[in-house]
């Protein structure tokens, strides 16, 4: 059912979703990271408080962040700058990497060339060893974010995400299937708006705030 049906039945309490990214994080290597991850670099705690003024309009209820580090650390940052109960759940973690935690994709393609083919393959369907397909994350993510808006309905709520999740959470919005997820951008410290009137999602706004640095 499209979004125009959906809307001829009759009007429905619009629930915002609020989606950023924890970081920059410190990761000059440019390793693979899930869980417990890694620490906020300096640059990413100013980013994040520079989101504050963009936040200021929205009547926030709360604020859910991942429990590893990066995550934790900006939950508690936002949360006291912004006088905003939060709350750390693991199903918002980021894809678990398995043995390819702590690699480069150098390091990783080196290690592991036949399981590098197989991802090549399957992008959504392949785990690297001991960790989490694309899919199942992106599932997780999902379900996680569809019972903060059902906890919310109605409400203002900002998601602390990451890569992964926060894609999984547009996909509840938009037809974004998990292997094409890399084609929406989702800066670090960066504000991304979703609408939810019951199920059906509107993006409202993609990456507000200051621009990358190059």
């Amino acid at each position: 059912m499209g979004l125009l049906a959906h809307f001829l039945q009759g009007p429905h309490p619009k629930t915002t979703l609020l989606l950023t990214r924890a970081g920059p994080v410190e990761n000059p290597h440019h390793l693979l990271y899930s869980h417990p991850g890694l620490p906020l670099a300096e640059e990413g705690r100013k980013a994040l408080l520079a989101l504050l003024p963009l936040l200021a309009p929205y009547p926030l209820a709360h604020l859910y962040a991942a429990d590893s580090l990066a995550e934790k650390e900006a939950a508690a940052l936002l949360s006291q700058a912004l006088g905003l109960p939060h709350t750390l759940l693991p199903g918002l973690r980021e894809r678990a990497w398995g043995a390819w935690e702590g690699l480069s994709f150098a390091e990783v393609e080196a290690r592991f060339p036949e399981e590098v083919q197989s991802w090549l393959r399957d992008e959504a369907g392949f785990a690297p060893p001991g960790g989490e397909s694309l899919l199942a994350a992106w599932e997780r993510g999902k379900k996680a974010v569809k019972g903060l808006l059902e906890r919310h309905r109605g409400q203002a709520v900002l998601l602390l995400g990451n890569c992964t999740l926060n894609r999984a959470a547009l996909s509840l919005a938009l037809p974004l299937p998990p292997e094409e997820g890399l084609r929406v951008e989702q800066d670090y410290a960066r504000l991304t708006v979703v609408d939810f009137y019951g199920e059906a999602g509107v993006v409202k706004a993609l990456n507000l705030g200051p621009l990358p640095k190059e």
